[in-house]
């Protein structure tokens, strides 16, 4: 995470397919630590979680809720969760394909971290981060800020609540700056302490 303002030189885009390979990379050097995705995917698979992170961003750009900056540096994934809407665009396919991938233990523990967070997920309508990310060697340079914006935009225009977890206990001071100033505990059998932080609409 950086802890910088907006960058004044970063121009932010839409994410597409051709920015996959490059933003699954750079997540994957940025969740190498994170303790949710320890837990989810193990430590030291960095091609496991690159995997991860292709599944989780290829629907996001098919939505229209996939942020980068141009170097792709930086990257802001959402979803719009609305009320009877679905997030999943048949996408199942992917899915079982990164399962395959990593194996029964690793999705049981994924599937166990979802469960998690949906014992206790806010009431629908709200924007959802379910991504943000930027490259270790780019960080404090403002550009997590930066890739944040046209979510945060698109959710203040319908006037909805932004969510997110994390399982980084430093995040929460980060996102309290950005607006994220309430938490939820969330209870992850078996995983690290973790928290839905709420943005108010």
């Amino acid at each position: 995470m950086d802890a910088g303002r907006q960058s004044p030189t970063a121009r932010v885009r839409l994410c597409t397919l051709d920015d996959v390979d490059a933003v699954a990379s750079m997540v994957a050097a940025a969740f190498a630590t994170d303790p949710a995705w320890a837990f989810m995917i193990g430590p030291g698979r960095p091609g496991a979680m690159e995997a991860f992170a292709r599944a989780l961003l290829v629907p996001r750009i098919g939505r229209g809720t996939a942020w980068v900056t141009d170097d792709c540096a930086a990257v802001a994934m959402w979803d719009r969760v609305a009320v009877g809407g679905t997030v999943d665009d048949g996408h199942a396919a992917l899915w079982a394909a990164f399962r395959a991938e990593v194996g029964e233990e690793t999705w049981a523990r994924l599937q166990a971290y979802e469960a998690a967070l949906k014992s206790v997920a806010p009431v629908r309508p709200y924007w959802y981060l379910g991504v943000l990310a930027t490259h270790p060697g780019q960080q404090g340079r403002g550009l997590a800020s930066a890739v944040l914006v046209p979510g945060l935009a698109a959710a203040e225009a319908e006037g909805w609540d932004c969510w997110l977890e994390t399982s980084t206990p430093a995040n929460k001071s980060f996102y309290a700056g950005r607006g994220f100033t309430d938490a939820v505990p969330v209870d992850v059998p078996g995983g690290p302490p973790t928290w839905w932080l709420r943005r108010p609409a």
